[in-house]
């Protein structure tokens, strides 16, 4: 099996609808020697955040000198890059023949894995065989029944905002989706999470309570900023709570945005939490994890002339967070806005909360069945009473250059927001266009 045959095998989907639930983990994972046996994990949910959360302890992680695999989804550019160790993708080699022992595991199955059921299996056989002394790893949807919860009680679980997403697949209310959120919780585990609202916070105590769980909150409050730019922020962290970690100062984080601040109080506290497990995690390693980590498309500024942005919020939380970042970052600024959208999103008040900043809109479909077409993206925000400009196009790489020129035109920035299936081919195609000018 070749790299790309390998590739086209695990994205291959048996049904068209996404079927949560673990038994078919469990089978899959059986046939293959039960790998997730053998690590040791911090388990992150939740509905905005869990990316940057994965991206800043495994680089913490991995400058304190511990063999840190790191899984997230979905994919930005390169499908390897779900699969991570020290920060380094899994090679296409190993990827492909990997691929082939979670195919011949489920040829003997009789109702096949899903895509991310197979991407799951084949990142814990990489982890397991490279001999991982922690691997971060990032829920999919929801918790209870997501693929990943087939591992037992881990080192750390963390719960980052919980807001509605997916209430197809989650709940209709917020407690439905706290619920399952929570599932991650298991017996005697410590779950550290952020600032929840009343009704979330009482469904996370309940279920605590129930797994005889320790239960510790964060708060954005923890962190003072002393500066931020488009460059990155420096900040104080203090833990009155904490005998190992009181409190930091000047810590620099190369992740731009205020909603950071929030995450990275849930980071700490997760190093608090394994420090006093007996991990060695110096003040170093946490001031250099921080300062060099990287996670692409999450308020990621590819170019400051002409500035343009790429963001994949793509619900109402994530939207609010990169609206706040505009006003607070680039005030008095407007932007042709590239954006595409999936159906089952409440894309008409993600929608509302951008018409503020927008001098016009480039509309795109993002590579995913569910996703709006870009002529339906474009009527919605006329419907949502915007109106400027707003053109609709079928190529990705045609919307980029139209909404370059656009900007150069009117002398203003550029940002991408709506999907985080259409940040890879986004960043690219700036990328390219700004090398050839």
């Amino acid at each position: 099996m070749t790299y790309h045959e390998a590739v086209a095998y695990i994205k291959k989907s048996y049904n068209l609808v996404i079927r949560l639930g673990l038994s078919r983990m469990e089978v899959l994972l059986e046939k293959l020697g039960n790998p997730h046996n053998y690590l040791k994990f911090i388990h992150v949910a939740g509905t905005n955040g869990k990316g940057s959360v994965c991206a800043m302890t495994a680089q913490i992680l991995q400058c304190a000198g511990f063999q840190t695999g790191l899984f997230t989804s979905p994919v930005i550019a390169d499908y390897r890059e779900q699969f991570q160790i020290n920060g380094r993708m899994i090679s296409e080699d190993d990827f492909a023949r990997l691929a082939e022992t979670v195919k011949q595991a489920c040829d003997q199955m009789d109702d096949p894995p899903s895509e991310f059921e197979k991407a799951v299996a084949l990142a814990f056989l990489y982890f397991h065989e490279r001999q991982c002394d922690l691997v971060v790893l990032e829920v999919g949807l929801g918790g209870t029944d997501d693929a990943t919860n087939v591992i037992g009680t881990p080192e750390v679980a963390a719960i980052v905002n919980i807001d509605f997403d997916h209430m197809g697949f989650l709940g209709s209310t917020l407690n439905e989706i706290a619920e399952k959120k929570a599932g991650i919780i298991k017996k005697a585990g410590i779950v550290v999470t952020a600032e929840q609202t009343d009704e979330v916070m009482a469904v996370l105590q309940e279920r605590c309570a129930a797994k005889k769980a320790r239960l510790i909150r964060t708060s954005a409050k923890q962190i003072n900023v002393r500066e931020k730019s488009l460059d990155g922020q420096c900040f104080d962290y203090e833990n009155k709570s904490s005998e190992d970690i009181k409190q930091l100062q000047k810590i620099i984080l190369s992740l731009t945005g205020d909603h950071q601040c929030g995450n990275v109080a849930i980071v700490l506290q997760i190093i608090v939490c394994l420090k006093e497990k007996g991990y060695r995690i110096l003040e170093d390693a946490i001031r250099e994890g921080l300062r060099s980590v990287r996670w692409p498309g999450r308020f990621e500024v590819v170019s400051k002339d002409p500035l343009v942005i790429i963001d994949g919020a793509h619900n109402p939380d994530g939207i609010q967070a990169l609206s706040h970042n505009l006003k607070e970052y680039c005030p008095g600024e407007k932007f042709v806005f590239i954006t595409g959208i999936l159906k089952d999103k409440d894309y008409h008040e993600m929608l509302k909360q951008m018409l503020p900043f927008a001098d016009s809109f480039v509309t795109i479909a993002p590579d995913n069945p569910r996703a709006m077409s870009a002529d339906e993206c474009a009527d919605a925000i006329r419907t949502c009473g915007f109106d400027g400009e707003v053109i609709s196009l079928t190529g990705t790489r045609q919307a980029v250059d139209l909404a370059l020129q656009m900007a150069k035109d009117k002398s203003i920035g550029v940002c991408a927001f709506g999907s985080l299936y259409s940040v890879g081919t986004i960043h690219a195609s700036i990328q390219s266009k700004m090398k050839l000018s």
